[in-house]
Parts: C-alpha cells; structure tokens; sequence
C-alpha cells in the first residue's frame, strides 16, 4: 500500500522517515520513536540532504519535549537540551 511520498513527518507514533538509503528501488518508511534512534538515522543517511536532515533533527528536538516526562520545567529543558547536545553530534 502506498501512503503517498514524503520525506519526514510527527507521527503519534513518532517519526516517520523515508529510508532514502533504499531508493530509487524501494519506498520504505522506518518509524523513530526516541532521540536516540532520530541522531542514529542521521548518522547512518538514512535522511539525507541538510533540508531534510535539519527537519528530522528539528523533529527529534520536539519528540525529545513530547517524550522527556519531566516534572517541571528545568526537567525539561534538560531533555531537550540533552537531545540538542545529541543531534548536534550527528554531523560534522
């Protein structure tokens, strides 16, 4: 079944990204639901192109907010600071 072509986009489930490594023979989609698996699909140019990969590191930041289960804000804003610092590293 085809959903229609997209790069990136917030799911409930997380993120949804095109495995641009299996093109142009396949359209096959991974779901990331943690910072951790978005900086590793970064690192392995599973997204490719500083557009798209800005975006996926940009969705990252607000999976880490929706994610974080902090208590108060400080607790927050050390999530998403934490998953900033961990994108950051994905590229040189």
């Amino acid at each position: 079944m085809t959903r229609g072509w997209f790069t990136v986009r917030a799911t409930a489930a997380g993120i949804e990204l095109l495995d641009q490594r299996r093109l142009p023979h396949e359209e096959h989609y991974v779901v990331l639901g943690s910072v951790e698996e978005v900086a590793r699909a970064i690192e392995e140019m599973t997204v490719r192109g500083a557009p798209a990969i800005g975006c996926t590191a940009a969705l990252g930041v607000a999976l880490a907010a929706r994610t974080a289960g902090a208590s108060d804000l400080a607790g927050l804003a050390r999530s998403v600071e934490a998953a900033c610092q961990r994108l950051a590293r994905t590229r040189p």
